[in-house]
């Protein structure tokens, strides 16, 4: 029987209240050597090996610590999926890089006697301690034993303000004593004895929660005839580096079938107020169907990817307003799609950047495992498509990077479509990748037939617990106009959960709802201000974690929002908790500006929370946001990302990429950003490189940013002082690359250059900034010469050096043009063409002023020879704004690369460089002519970029040269391992050619030995018996061998040659 006495709760002994915070990882633990003593090490380290958060132990003896090393460490067993593996730890924490998830255990005495002793011991030590509340650990366990000593210092970390959950495990007969004095010592308000004996509590624990462990991942997978099978993957992810830590892979258990009656009130409510609270209300059919087109579309491009394999590739986005149901709907798309039996991930809302790779080697791992299931005996191989699905948060500002994603995925060769959800203003990177595809647009907007179709399809599931609504409640729910102050557009689904649940009639608007709520339900300022701040988080679409919450002086902030679950619950405010961090957010950002407006109007309020000088709503959210960010707090290695996002997304100030939010205040949003913590700012590249874009962006702007040149070359010199700080950090996988940072370097120097030529200074020392723009360059160019962002900056360096030097401006002209043309020809240059046609317009003007006349005769020098050239080419055309060398008269071309081919230009690289992009043009099957430039290019040691060593290779293919090309493929595949390059493979080399009649080459091969399961090799006679992979899924029958003959077509990729089968798109 349970009771409280004076404030002690007293659990009967075998009470076991910690298994849910176990489930949720919530909770560590303290183990005391009477514990471990009196249950003895099997059973002591049975208990530590269970999925705590972590464990502080004060014992380190040998028979213990040799039981904790033997713990199972299998990843198929279900405590390690859940908590990775153990880790033993006698070094400070700081010292140690723990894997994403694990349990570590600090053992806060070290291993020997002589540990214990000094300086060093004692630090380490309280380092360890101190984990408790730099992780703001929520629930406490102490293992005391039967002769009860609480660690000291746990009642210095009460007096000194931290608090948590705590519970105290102990058959001590003086132990309702001896906790009550430490309670009126430390102050403790909330504290539970557990009065269990060690062995007995150790056996109960471990044997109660291993029978609720069980959580095998069985998924839906399709054969090659459509048949439905489940296959069970258990332990195919990383422990340690679990990818399903930041992704859900759809299971038989989520795709159950629900009867509408079988959900109960809660689920249905929590539905409303989360819709990814739960699969049930999904497998019961409940969200309602909006766009049968974008299934339909998502459906067959599954179908297209059974038959053309990774090619078939695809990336749809969904253009959605915020609340306007876009989570309900991405969720259902990914359930029908488990249902037909293709795998799907779909994105959590934890704080994380997507791998390519690391879903690639996932999805491989799975592979391996459906494989070893022997599904569709007897049928032909079959690799099933993946579906990847992500709501807003994930690719939020990155955009563009979502390509680089999908290409490390089916760059091994998996089949995949992705999907995800973008804002309905497009981000301006959606524009720039032309393979994004869009899916559907989802608004507020609805018709009067859909609302009322919506009202009847709802009903069903509403009916059995009598909360139903009449077709004229529907009628006037549609009829009414529930938008906020100012907000001058309907907000149709947001109302819709809170109607239903009963929570606002037709007389209110949501937000005046909403901010009704919070004024009178909430009473406590901490907790005030906690809302505000999760609010406006919600607003940038950032999840607050759980350490920056507003500190409390009595209970934990986090109990206190918890015990007003119903009321906060009410406003959208919901707490999430990935593996061992929690989180606070609103359910839509809509809901958080509701508040924050709200708030803004009262004044009172406004003042109450520290936020008199707010000029508007905008305004308040930026002052809380910036608040937020000068937490000391957020130093924390764990939230660097969460600290980098406010340089890279929150503040950031860059109105050409649609990041004007806070332009208006923009003094203060930079103040914000170097109010963070120094330790912070002072060590992240990423921080200091976007820090400064935002400045190089402000000095740019005349008309929205009217300041002095004064001014403006301040800025532009905090930038550059930045970026070379960034640049003397050392550079971390995943952070900000060199290349970025070089980039940057030089359009800040040239623009600092030209606002210090304005105001005056000497020629000389403008030539100085110029000239460190043009080792920034370089240094830019030689890392990565096929960027088009590289290729722009060091064309207009080229460009303005030959300003300077009359007679090499032909020269000049020809690279660059040459740079220019050939990355327009690129497929992702599309965005960028106006900029680059701008630099070749330039070319052609330093071309004419430095030309003079131009004579058709047998030219004397180089520079004449290019003229001639470049005038053939332009011949007749009077504006070339926004032409590439599509847009020239082909006969313009061929007549220019003639003339490109004289004698004297045979050992220039630009002009051979911009005849191999024409002869690419004009004669795209003429790999002989190709392959002689491209080699004569490589021969005069001119810098081949990683795009022109890929064709280079490939046509050695084409023209039968194939162990030289086998070499430089091997090259290339350590340059593609060494670093990001973004190359791809002309349309023209795609495949093996039979250059005697154009079409594909046929060609046999035989199987040889080795695989990895989802790929083998075979020798092919054609490429003078080189091993080449294919896809065992595309080939027909049952069994491939090794020695097997088969025949096939050669398609290329960046890794080089793949064995594709005749029926091959």
């Amino acid at each position: 029987m349970n009771e409280i006495v004076d404030g002690l709760q007293i659990l009967a002994p075998d009470a076991l209240p910690i298994l849910a915070e176990l489930d949720s990882r919530d909770a560590s633990v303290w183990l005391m050597p009477s514990f471990a003593e009196a249950a003895g090490p099997e059973a002591t380290a049975r208990v530590l090996g269970l999925p705590w958060e972590f464990v502080l132990s004060e014992t380190a003896s040998d028979d213990l610590l040799k039981t904790v090393d033997a713990l199972d460490s299998a990843i198929e067993s279900p405590l390690v999926r859940r908590r990775g593996l153990v880790h033993v730890i006698d070094v400070p924490p700081s010292n140690t890089v723990l894997p994403p998830r694990s349990l570590p255990i600090f053992l806060l005495n070290g291993r020997t006697g002589a540990d214990k002793a000094g300086l060093a011991a004692r630090a380490r030590r309280m380092e360890m301690i101190m984990e408790l509340q730099q992780r703001g650990v929520r629930n406490l366990v102490v293992l005391g034993g039967p002769d009860l000593t609480l660690p000291v210092e746990l009642g210095q970390l009460w007096q000194d303000g931290f608090q948590c959950g705590l519970t105290i495990v102990s058959d001590d007969p003086e132990a309702r004593q001896k906790i009550t004095e430490w309670r009126a010592d430390a102050g403790a308000r909330r504290v539970t004895l557990l009065p269990a004996p060690a062995a007995l509590l150790s056996e109960a624990l471990h044997r109660r929660y291993t029978e609720r462990a069980d959580d095998r991942l069985i998924i839906r997978v399709r054969d090659a005839q459509g048949n439905r099978h489940r296959v069970d993957l258990s332990g195919r992810d990383d422990p340690e580096h679990p990818l399903l830590g930041n992704y859900e892979l759809l299971s038989e258990a989520h795709l159950e079938y629900v009867t509408p009656e079988g959900l109960s009130s809660e689920e249905i409510n929590g539905f409303f107020r989360d819709p990814s609270a739960s699969w049930r209300p999904y497998a019961a059919q409940m969200p309602w169907s909006r766009d049968d087109r974008a299934r339909n579309i998502l459906t067959k491009a599954l179908r297209d990817l059974d038959r053309n394999g990774p090619e078939a590739s695809r990336m749809f986005y969904i253009r959605a307003e915020s609340g306007a149901g876009a989570t309900t709907f991405i969720r259902d798309l990914a359930f029908g799609a488990a249902m037909d039996g293709y795998p799907t991930l779909i994105a959590t809302q934890a704080p994380f950047t997507p791998s390519g790779r690391g879903v690639a080697n996932f999805i491989t791992s799975c592979l391996n495992g459906i494989a070893s299931a022997e599904i569709g005996k007897g049928l032909r191989q079959y690799e099933a498509p993946w579906l990847i699905v992500f709501d807003r948060s994930q690719w939020e500002g990155r955009e563009g990077d979502i390509a680089t994603f999908a290409r490390q995925i089916t760059e091994a060769g998996r089949r995949i479509c992705i999907v995800f959800v973008t804002d309905a203003l497009l981000p301006v990177a959606i524009y720039a990748e032309k393979r994004l595809e869009n899916l559907c647009d989802l608004s507020h907007e609805i018709s009067q037939d859909a609302a009322m179709d919506l009202g009847r399809h709802l009903n069903r599931f509403l009916r059995p617990l009598g909360t139903a609504r009449d077709a004229h409640e529907w009628q006037a729910f549609f009829n009414h106009s529930l938008v906020g102050p100012a907000a001058g557009r309907s907000v149709f689904w947001i109302a819709l959960a809170f109607w239903l649940q009963r929570q606002i009639d037709l007389a209110e608007t949501v937000q005046g709802w909403l901010y009704e709520q919070f004024r009178q339900k909430v009473a406590d300022p901490v907790v005030r201000r906690a809302i505000v701040d999760i609010a406006a988080m919600s607003t940038v679409r950032q999840l607050l974690p759980e350490t920056l919450l507003p500190r409390s002086e009595d209970f934990p902030t986090r109990d206190k929002l918890s015990d007003l679950q119903s009321t906060v619950g009410a406003l959208g405010v919901v707490r999430q908790r990935f593996d061992t961090v929690s989180h606070w957010a609103m359910i839509h950002d809509q809901l958080g500006r509701f508040l924050l407006t709200g708030l803004f109007y009262d004044a009172a309020a406004r003042d109450s929370v520290g936020l008199t000088e707010a000029q508007n709503p905008d305004h308040l959210r930026l002052m809380v946001l910036a608040r937020i960010a000068s937490n000391p707090m957020i130093a924390h290695p764990d939230l660097v990302e969460l600290a980098e996002t406010f340089a890279t997304s929150i503040f950031k100030i860059d109105p050409g990429q649609g990041r004007s939010e806070f332009a208006l205040y923009w003094r203060e949003a930079l103040g914000a950003l170097d109010a963070m913590p120094k330790a912070f700012r002072m060590t992240s590249r990423t921080f200091l490189h976007h820090g400064s874009i935002s400045r190089r962006r402000i000095a740019k702007d005349d008309v929205m940013f009217p300041i002095t040149d004064d001014e403006r070359a301040d800025l532009l010199r905090r930038a550059t002082g930045d970026i070379e700080a960034a640049l003397d950090l050392e550079y971390d996988p995943g952070g900000e690359p060199d290349l970025n940072l070089y980039n940057s370097l030089a359009h800040a120097y040239h623009d600092l250059a030209e606002v210090e030529a304005r105001r005056g200074m000497p020629a000389e020392q403008v030539a100085a900034l110029r000239a460190k723009a043009n080792k920034a360059t370089y240094s830019a160019y030689r890392l990565n010469p096929d960027n088009s962002y590289v290729l722009e900056v060091y064309a207009r360096d080229r460009l303005i050096g030959a300003n300077e030097d009359p007679d090499g401006a032909a020269s000049v002209a020809l690279e660059v043009l040459g740079i220019v043309y050939g990355a327009m020809q690129r497929e992702t240059a599309e965005l960028r063409r106006n900029a680059l046609s701008r630099l070749a317009d330039k070319a052609f003007e330093l071309l004419l002023r430095s030309a003079g006349a131009v004579h058709d005769t047998e030219p004397s020098s180089e520079g004449e020879a290019i003229q001639q050239a470049l005038s053939a080419l332009g011949e007749g055309i009077t504006g070339r704004e926004g032409m590439s060398l599509d847009d020239f008269p082909r006969a313009n071309r061929i007549d220019a690369a003639a003339r490109l081919g004289h004698p004297l230009l045979r050992s220039n690289a630009q002009a051979v460089r911009l005849r191999y992009i024409l002869a690419c043009m004009d004669h795209p099957k003429d790999f002989a002519l190709q392959l002689e430039l491209l080699e004569t290019l490589d021969g005069n040691r001119a810098i081949l970029s990683p795009q022109l060593e890929l064709e280079l290779a490939i046509l050695m293919h084409q023209r039968n040269r194939h162990h030289e090309a086998s070499r430089r493929f091997g090259k290339l595949r350590q340059l593609w391992a060494r670093g990001e390059h973004y190359v791809e493979v002309p349309d023209r080399l795609r495949w093996l050619i039979d250059e005697s009649t154009g079409n594909r080459r046929q060609v046999r091969a035989r199987i040889a030995s080795g695989g990895d399961g989802a790929r083998l090799h075979a020798r092919v006679q054609e490429l003078q018996n080189d091993r080449v992979p294919f896809r065992i899924a595309e080939f027909d029958g049952p069994q491939l061998r090794p020695g097997t003959s088969i025949s096939g077509l050669i398609s290329f990729g960046h890794n080089g040659p793949l064995l594709r089968p005749l029926t091959a798109g």
